[in-house]
């Protein structure tokens, strides 16, 4: 048993580890607030709901524990099933489909008895979980699933009155009304051959899926740490990209045309380079693109059917606070990394005649990016206050504006800073603004659930924003060394 456990041992080892050595403390800061938020989640389903509801919620919570380690497991044997090793080293492959499929089954009894306890459907529970897992394990394998399926059920309102889809459904559920094991057991026979021939045996093929593959975990690893990415995917998307970026090139031949020798002039051309993602062009270019898809979509969804924006205005209130609140996290979380990543275009930037030097640059850098935030922010607050003229559930009221407010404030912190010493970013500060943000919300909902007025909610932050900037302002900006090039090796 010691023998066969110590062949096991290190794949199953390897997810968590390869997370450790990416971030030691972004490790256990993610899954600190991770276990913080299933207990708020319990604990607040207990204090405001019948006993037998909070029952239902917590086996959800359960079924989540068990099936995230899961996915983290089996996206960490995708990661080593490399094609060198699988044509090397002996049984390679077949150790990592034993591990896949073990933890597969394993994973799908748990969840489905803890689901069949509380919740209505019984067995039919167990070919749920096997399907559920095993299109999370296909998002694995092929990361561009992830669009799809998310565009399928954001679809499904209209997609699912066709005729066709309708009688697959009912057909689906009369065999599991007549016969439910005989459904159950081929899932369990057929979902665990899929999910093993996920795992390749080698060859140009496994080369060329591998890298892909893992062209996609560097991109989505640069997005995490907020630097810009410059990896072509393939054309369609990178086409794709541009759309989300149509205002930047407009404005750069605006500029190059209107250049001059003034700090003004050369401080709009080193943004547009410093900054990449995070400069405003790019910002704007992707809320117009975004807000425009969203209009579309739903005057598609919406033509002639009063009901469905009845039920926008009542139910999707929530969701549309939450995206544009969104908008002021291009600001915190990309900013530092950007500036940190293109020091050299800063260095031979910096040799522009009229360039800012010393506290002259300090104080133009932070008026540029203290501007920028301050645009996002406040546009943002302006669609978070107008829905809430909205019926919808007001057990969260001004939850948007609330998101607002505590990116306001935390973003002081990461524009108004001393940018000559800026450190390499790493993948735990990425979570750092979502952990503050918790926080700062939180208190504004204790200050609503009192009944202080949102407008002295908003003085209040105001406040607080304006201390905080004067604070940093004098001990940071102007006390700092030439912000630019930003770094301390600089």
């Amino acid at each position: 048993m010691g023998a066969l456990w110590s062949q096991y041992r290190p794949l199953l080892l390897a997810p968590w580890q390869m997370q450790r050595n990416a971030s030691l403390l972004a490790f256990y800061i993610g899954w600190g607030l991770s276990v913080l938020g299933f207990g708020l989640a319990l604990g607040i389903s207990f204090w405001l709901t019948r006993p037998e509801l909070a029952w239902r919620v917590a086996v959800v919570v359960a079924a989540c524990v068990v099936a995230v380690p899961w996915y983290i497991v089996f996206n960490g044997l995708l990661v080593q099933n490399h094609p060198h090793a699988a044509r090397l080293v002996p049984g390679h492959v077949q150790r990592l489909q034993s591990v896949a499929v073990l933890s597969y089954l394993l994973t799908t009894s748990i969840c489905a008895a803890l689901l069949a306890s509380q919740l209505p459907g019984g067995a039919i529970w167990l070919a749920g979980m096997a399907l559920l897992l095993f299109l999370l394990a296909l998002c694995s394998r092929w990361v561009q699933l992830w669009f799809w399926g998310t565009l399928v059920l954001f679809l499904m309102p209209w997609w699912g009155k066709f005729m066709p889809v309708m009688i697959v459904w009912s057909t689906l559920l009369d065999w599991q009304q007549q016969a439910p094991w005989s459904l159950n057991l081929l899932a369990l026979l057929l979902l665990p051959l899929g999910l093993a021939s996920l795992f390749q045996s080698g060859g140009s093929q496994h080369s060329r899926q591998f890298q892909a593959r893992q062209k996609w975990r560097r991109l989505f690893e640069s997005q995490s740490l907020g630097v810009a990415s410059h990896a072509e995917i393939n054309a369609p998307l990178d086409h794709l990209g541009q759309v989300f970026r149509w205002m930047q090139p407009l404005w750069t031949r605006r500029l190059l045309r209107q250049a001059r020798p003034t700090p003004a002039s050369v401080m709009a051309r080193l943004d547009l380079v410093s900054l990449g993602q995070a400069h405003w062009t790019c910002q704007l270019s992707s809320i117009t693109v975004m807000l425009g898809l969203l209009m579309l979509v739903f005057a598609t969804m919406g033509w002639g059917q009063p009901e469905f924006w009845q039920g926008l205005t009542q139910h999707g209130t929530m969701g549309l606070s939450f995206g544009f609140a969104s908008m002021c996290l291009g600001v915190l979380l990309t900013v530092p990394a950007n500036l940190h990543r293109s020091r050299r275009e800063q260095a031979l930037l910096m040799l522009l005649p009229g360039a800012p030097r010393g506290q002259v640059l300090n104080r133009m850098l932070a008026r540029r990016l203290l501007s920028q935030l301050m645009w996002a922010v406040g546009i943002a607050l302006l669609l978070c206050a107008a829905l809430q003229k909205f019926p919808g559930p007001q057990s969260l009221s001004w939850l948007g504006v609330h998101l607002c407010l505590a990116y306001l404030v935390f973003g002081c912190t990461v524009v108004l800073r001393d940018w000559s010493r800026e450190r390499p970013p790493n993948s735990h500060r990425a979570l750092l603004p979502f952990g503050a943000a918790a926080a700062m919300v939180l208190a504004l909902q204790g200050l609503q659930w009192l009944g202080l007025p949102i407008l002295a909610q908003i003085g209040l932050v105001l406040l607080l924003v304006l201390a905080l900037a004067r604070y940093r302002w004098q001990r940071l900006v102007l006390a700092a060394a030439p912000a630019m090039p930003v770094g301390r090796w600089a």
